[in-house]
């Protein structure tokens, strides 16, 4: 009879040192195990997997060959061997359909090590089968949880757990030696690697200066920066040499060039032991400061932390061609889809194509509303006019030199005081642990390891009060800069919907509220108001425009009565007490418009 072969070595196994859990030795003892039943083996019928986890199947080369060809209308052999049931695998229930399908397939299952069949032939079987295969995947899961308790353990002394990271050489660290007198690795440590530590300084210079990671990646590759080593294609293609806008986004992302090692930020695993990735929530994250492994100065750093944030998902292409930020997965067709809602109900604002007699017109309405009428907001006014509005009052009232300097002075002032509270909410922490640890040490406790404790304690008590004060506002940028760049903004804002929505995304500072009215002096429209990152709200009125009045209300029509001379050369701390003394009220309507004029 012809047999087959299958032998695995799974990821709990690696590195282990005994012959008999290798894949070679696997094949070896079933080999003689074959013969001495009087069974033949083929070479091409010797199926192995290297270092892949039990709780996989799909992804183990040759399991899947081996099915293949078991799974056949008549296999090519009626026995197969292996070293025990946890070589096919370590999940209980695909184990057992494995199982299931070869017995149907007429392919009986034999493990060399206790010299029986696992085939099952009775209900019995099928129980003592699925028994062991349930024990089989919690030696699995437990060894799982000893390998990631042992690696938190070494992720909180500010170890190694994984592999290189771009900045940074690893090195082994020895402790005393063994039985043979050769050196025994404890861990491994991170030092800085100068030459990769200055790139990843001019990566972060260059996107604090403005530059786009497409255009950072280019320069790099221009210039034969050293880069990451590239992963493995799996196509069988050569690695893509240099940078990528991708690896580019990595090195920004990265704590640990701010001096913090982060770890365990997901999980490779699913419940099922397969390979799936997924985002840990931040709550299990682990973070250790690494002052030494610092490589950005914190100034530096949280700008281009900020920069990310105001960056990421909302793209921008300028006159020259650059891209800033990464464009949305999905074209926009509403201005102010997902950034409106009804002062009434809170609701969303939507948009509905009604029919007129001149035809079809788009136009902003309450979801709730429109739902199921628990909004009594029935107003409807047209995409057309409110977008004018909105975009009108963005231009006058946020894109001016003026505003960009407010918004630097709160900024300055918002980012020293989150700073300095963090540092005195950790500097007085760490003064009550002192405290403890003082009192310990009088009562007689273990002195020598608590006086270690004390001076890391009052090490980083020290570095806290050189931190705080080192802080020292963001540096701003020069006039000709600012004026460039509003003038930029102020064409993306009508540039197309899509640009015009990421404008608005980058200047509010939460959603425009739509308040409506309907009054003789007013006629029917919406008053709108939203804030904005410059600490002020930008208000303003969309009204539905007769179309006799269309084109006559001048460029001022639908906003507030600021006018933008007033807003580009008027006293700006005037205009901000002016848009707070109204930020309670609705605002006016333009001077000079009359709704209730006939058409």
């Amino acid at each position: 009879m012809m047999a087959a072969i299958y032998a695995r070595k799974s990821t709990e196994q690696v590195g282990v040192a005994d012959d008999q859990k290798s894949v070679v030795r696997q094949v070896e003892n079933a080999k003689a195990y074959a013969a001495k039943q009087g069974w033949q083996v083929a070479d091409n019928y010797v199926y192995v997997d290297d270092g892949i986890s039990g709780a996989e199947f799909k992804k183990r080369p040759g399991f899947q060959r081996l099915m293949a060809a078991a799974l056949t209308r008549r296999p090519p052999f009626g026995v197969l061997v292996v070293s025990e049931q946890k070589s096919i695998g370590r999940e209980a229930s695909e184990t057992g359909y494995v199982i299931k399908q070869l017995a149907q397939a007429g392919v009986e299952i034999y493990e060399y090590m206790r010299g029986r069949s696992l085939t099952p032939k009775n209900w019995l079987d099928k129980a003592m089968s699925a028994v062991q295969s349930a024990a089989d995947e919690a030696h699995r899961e437990q060894s799982s949880d000893r390998v990631h308790e042992a690696h938190a353990r070494l992720a909180k002394a500010g170890h190694v757990v994984g592999g290189r990271v771009f900045g940074y050489t690893n090195q082994d660290v020895f402790n005393g030696t063994d039985a043979h007198g050769r050196p025994l690795r404890s861990h491994v440590e991170r030092v800085i690697n100068p030459v990769e530590a200055a790139v990843v300084r001019r990566i972060f210079e260059l996107y604090d200066g403005g530059e786009g990671l497409k255009r950072i990646a280019k320069i790099l590759t221009t210039e034969q920066a050293p880069s990451p080593k590239p992963f493995q294609r799996k196509d069988g293609l050569s690695d893509v040499a240099g940078w990528s806008p991708s690896t580019v986004r990595a090195v920004l992302g990265r704590e640990i060039y701010h001096g913090v090692i982060v770890w365990n930020k997901s999980r490779k695993r699913d419940n099922w032991g397969q390979q799936d990735q997924r985002d840990r929530p931040e709550s299990e994250w682990i973070r250790t400061p690494a002052e030494h492994l610092r490589i950005i100065d914190d100034v530096v750093y949280r700008r281009v932390v900020s920069r990310r944030k105001e960056t990421e998902g909302r793209a921008v292409r300028f006159a020259s061609g650059r891209l800033s930020g990464r464009p949305p997965k999905t074209p926009t067709q509403n201005l102010l889809a997902g950034l409106a809602t009804c002062a009434l109900c809170g609701g969303g604002i939507i948009v509905e194509a009604s029919s007129r007699k001149r035809g079809r017109v788009n136009e902003y309405l309450c979801s709730r509303h429109r739902s199921n009428g628990s909004c009594a907001n029935a107003l409807r006014v047209p995409v057309a006019d409110v977008n004018e509005a909105v975009l009108q009052a963005i231009e006058e009232h946020a894109l001016t030199p003026e505003a960009i300097e407010q918004v630097i002075h709160l900024s300055e002032r918002k980012d020293l005081a989150d700073e300095q509270g963090k540092l005195s909410k950790e500097l007085r922490d760490i003064e009550r642990r002192i405290g403890r640890l003082v009192d310990a040490i009088a009562t007689g406790s273990d002195a020598p390891s608590l006086i270690s404790k004390l001076r890391e304690l009052e090490a980083r008590k020290a570095a806290i009060h050189i931190e705080q004060a080192s802080l020292h506002p963001v540096p701003r940028l020069a006039p000709a800069v600012i004026e460039d760049r509003l003038a930029e903004w102020r064409r993306l804002l009508r540039q197309s919907t899509t640009q015009g929505r990421t404008v608005l995304q980058r200047v509010l500072d939460g959603r425009i509220v739509l308040t409506p009215f309907n009054n003789e002096l007013r006629g029917e429209g919406y008053d709108f108001a939203a804030p904005t990152r410059f600490d002020k709200l930008f208000e303003g009125v969309a009204v539905r425009v007769p179309a006799a009045l269309k084109g006559l209300a001048g460029p001022h029509y639908g906003c507030s009565d600021i006018a933008r001379d007033d807003t580009f050369e008027g006293d700006y701390g005037r205009l901000l007490n002016q848009a707070s003394h109204n930020r309670g009220k609705r605002v006016a309507s333009p001077e000079g418009f009359e709704p209730s004029l006939p058409a």
